[in-house]
């Protein structure tokens, strides 16, 4: 499938986020530059994704991404992370400021066993580019609950801690609440057949 014809469905979707959609359309080119969890990638490596594995992306135009990539991303430069990438980095994020953290998740398999909440609010789905997000900048503090406190406190009784995170706004927020990069993803991914 052409993949100037995806690239369009994908920033038409956009259109919320950014420009209108016949001026992004024509600042796209045939050859962006793209990149998979930090990763330079020939662009058809997008169809090996499903939507529900997307954390969340990036597309940039025009000097921005001709500031990123020099000459070589006059056509656009495109930045997809996983879910699975989002939680590495979260993960190693938050060992390294709380020896709490990491002895109740020594590995990413023990996540199961607790209940993420940022600022007060509870994750539950799609939340991974949300805490991949924060860093030094925005970051105030990480505290760990017991299953009694996470049950009296936010009602929750499936987990065995809870991980309280307080941060400030991260920039890639609109008002304050989340882009929803996941359901644009899955809206493209309905309305395009990668294969």
């Amino acid at each position: 499938m052409n993949f100037k014809f995806i690239l369009s469905c994908l920033l038409i979707s956009l259109v919320s986020f950014a420009q209108s959609r016949n001026r992004i359309i024509k600042k796209i080119g045939d050859k962006p530059i793209v990149f998979i969890d930090s990763a330079k990638v020939d662009y058809s490596q997008i169809a090996k994704y499903e939507a529900d594995q997307i954390a969340s992306f990036t597309v940039l135009l025009d000097k921005d991404a001709v500031n990123l990539m020099g000459e070589d991303g006059k056509d656009g430069v495109i930045y997809i992370e996983t879910k699975k990438f989002a939680r590495i980095r979260y993960w190693k994020y938050f060992k390294s400021k709380s020896s709490d953290y990491f002895n109740i998740v020594p590995d990413l398999e023990k996540e199961i066993n607790i209940q993420y909440i940022l600022n007060d609010k509870i994750l539950n789905d799609n939340f991974e580019a949300n805490l991949a997000s924060i860093d030094d900048q925005i970051f105030k503090g990480i505290t760990i609950i017991t299953k009694d406190e996470l049950i009296k406190k936010y009602n929750i009784d499936n987990k065995d801690f809870g991980v309280l995170i307080n941060s400030d706004v991260p920039d890639n927020l609109h008002n304050g609440t989340e882009k929803n990069d996941i359901g644009i993803f899955k809206e493209l991914f309905d309305v395009v057949d990668f294969f």
